[in-house]
């Protein structure tokens, strides 16, 4: 009598296991191209870290790491020659997460004598740039003028110093971080 009990209840287990995956089946197929789409954009910075704001971002020739350059097709893609043509080489460094749908990246550009770090913003959907802002300079030739900047989660402070008169220039400059992924000067 158990035994009869036990082995009706897993037909009806089985059988309600079996409309359930043609459930899941139907939903799926209703939903391969949303996957299918999905899975061919792939996301362009997967491989660069995310770091946590507040933070603050010196790079410069003595404490830089000059990981492998991006490829000359990542370069393409990330329109990173249309925000410097003249620079060479190009390395992400990190990521920030400031709003949906936007990706933000910090990235060096170096050539012999000068490195700048950009934080540049891309609409995650196709990559166009939303805006960028210089955040880091560094130059070697004269080291008469350097940049660096404190990126917290509602502003970023643009510290340029400047060394190229007898009085030493510093300039301070403020940024809003929209919600749209634009930099808009506060001060």
């Amino acid at each position: 009598m158990h035994f009869k009990f036990i082995f009706i209840a897993l037909i009806c287990s089985s059988l309600a296991a079996c409309s359930g995956n043609r459930s899941k089946n139907t939903q799926a197929s209703e939903t391969a191209p949303d996957i299918e789409k999905t899975l061919k954009k792939a996301d362009l910075l997967a491989a660069v870290p995310f770091r946590k704001l507040p933070l603050t971002d010196s790079t410069n020739f003595d404490n830089f790491d000059d990981k492998e350059a991006l490829s000359k097709e990542l370069i393409k893609k990330l329109h990173l020659k249309d925000i410097e043509p003249d620079y060479e080489n190009f390395y992400s460094r990190y990521r920030l997460a400031f709003s949906d749908g936007i990706d933000a990246v910090a990235i060096t550009m170096a050539i012999e004598n000068e490195m700048k770090t950009y934080l540049v913003t891309y609409r995650k959907e196709d990559y166009q740039v939303i805006d960028k802002l210089q955040i880091a300079y560094d130059e070697i030739a004269e080291s008469m003028s350097r940049t660096e900047s404190k990126l917290t989660v509602k502003e970023i402070e643009v510290r340029e110093q400047n060394y190229w008169s007898e009085m030493p220039e510093l300039t301070i400059k403020k940024y809003c971080i929209e919600k749209s992924g634009k930099f808009t000067l506060v001060n």
